[in-house]
């Protein structure tokens, strides 16, 4: 049972350590009645880690939310799913990533450039939305005319994924889905495109060209877990560095390693706190018995704070030393744009701390809707005055 738990109480949403800490003092394998249909949650490091590990038994093609949905693109298991990785890997292989840098400090100046003579700016609007929508569209070849709406569309998949109610955001994803099959159908024939859209317009799969809806719906998982994850990882980052104990003047003075510290970021503030999976058969976690064909949400965010794992968990340790955490997941399904994500983040908060040295929250800000996502949709900043303590 799961003993009063709700993963969207008022308490669980402000701060997912409450939550964290609620699963890890309970039973290692808990059901959750509090969604329809009622799923199954595990939070220790050790038994996501088996989950992950082990797609056979716990399959990933049925959704990664908690809604029955069916199998399309890298969310497809195999061999589908090995396909569509194949398809589009080298774009997001850390080579290939790597070729991104200047391409990405070119557009982190343009947007700081924008707003050089603000007093009051948001870090999300004005930084962390715009830069991975950018880089996501040319790396798939994308218009990028209107990167507000591709961020309403795809804030609607990430709403969509963890809603009761999926089909209160259809009407977005539909425009969507037609604007992307639109660009799929004009790129199919142009050969001399090898825009990564492209190469998905054109692919075949044992000499069949794949659907418009497996093309569709391999573009969108990619559009959205390509800029989400970023967005978060940067608010979630500069919100903890400028509201904790001189840590923004740390970083700013060459005192926090970047790499550690966005790896405690990602630990301490996963963007995404957990992802499902479906059981393809009867299974038992400590003790409990999951029946076939039930959810089983992995939460990354109480995983991460395992005791057994982390020593002073519920710190926030910007000198912590490195291991592996579970926030991009694990095994065949491990989150492609994971390397995207960190060079992204590196790159925006470098730009951020050598152009703008003096910073504060005005406040701050407000949570991402989603219970699965932590993240700020707004993160409200100043540049502060010479005589700023502190900052």
């Amino acid at each position: 049972m799961d003993d009063g738990l709700d993963l969207m109480g008022a308490r669980e949403m402000a701060d997912p350590s409450v939550l964290a800490q609620r699963l890890l003092s309970g039973d290692r394998c808990r059901l959750y009645e509090g969604f329809d249909p009622p799923f199954y949650i595990v939070s220790r490091y050790q038994d996501v880690n088996d989950v992950l590990l082990d797609p056979a038994r716990f399959i990933s093609g049925l959704g990664q939310g908690p809604n029955f949905i069916p199998p399309v693109g890298v969310v497809s298991d195999p061999p589908a799913h090995t396909f569509f990785r194949r398809l589009v890997q080298d774009d997001l292989k850390p080579g290939s990533i790597a070729k991104l840098r200047p391409r990405l400090e070119a557009i982190a100046r343009e947007l700081l450039d924008a707003v050089e003579d603000r007093d009051v700016w948001d870090v999300h609007d004005d930084l962390a939305f715009p830069l991975p929508v950018i880089i996501i569209c040319e790396i798939f070849g994308i218009p990028t005319d209107d990167i507000h709406q591709f961020k309403l569309w795809s804030d609607a998949s990430v709403a969509a994924l963890s809603a009761q109610d999926p089909s209160a955001y259809e009407s977005e994803l539909l425009r969507m889905r037609g604007y992307i099959l639109d660009l799929l159908r004009a790129k199919r024939g142009r050969m001399d495109d090898h825009s990564l859209l492209a190469r998905i317009a054109r692919a075949r799969r044992d000499g069949i060209d794949i659907s418009d809806e497996e093309a569709v719906g391999l573009t969108l998982q990619l559009f959205v877990a390509g800029n989400e994850t970023t967005t978060s990882l940067i608010t979630n980052f500069m919100w903890r560095m400028l509201s904790g104990d001189n840590l923004w003047a740390d970083f700013r003075a060459g005192a926090i390693d970047l790499h550690k510290a966005i790896n405690e970021s990602l630990r301490f503030d996963p963007p995404l706190l957990g992802l499902f999976r479906t059981t393809a058969c009867d299974v038992e976690i400590a003790g409990t018995r999951i029946p076939a064909n039930t959810k089983v949400l992995t939460h990354y965010g109480a995983a991460n704070r395992d005791p057994a794992v982390f020593e002073r968990p519920d710190v926030f340790d910007v000198h912590r030393p490195i291991r592996k955490i579970l926030s991009f997941g694990l095994g065949i399904h491990f989150c492609l744009g994971a390397e995207l994500a960190k060079l992204e983040a590196q790159v925006t908060l470098s730009a951020l701390r050598d152009r703008f040295p003096r910073l504060e929250l005005v406040d701050d800000g407000e949570r991402i809707g989603p219970f699965l996502f932590w993240g700020r949709r707004k993160l409200p900043i100043r540049h502060a005055g010479l005589g700023s303590i502190g900052q």
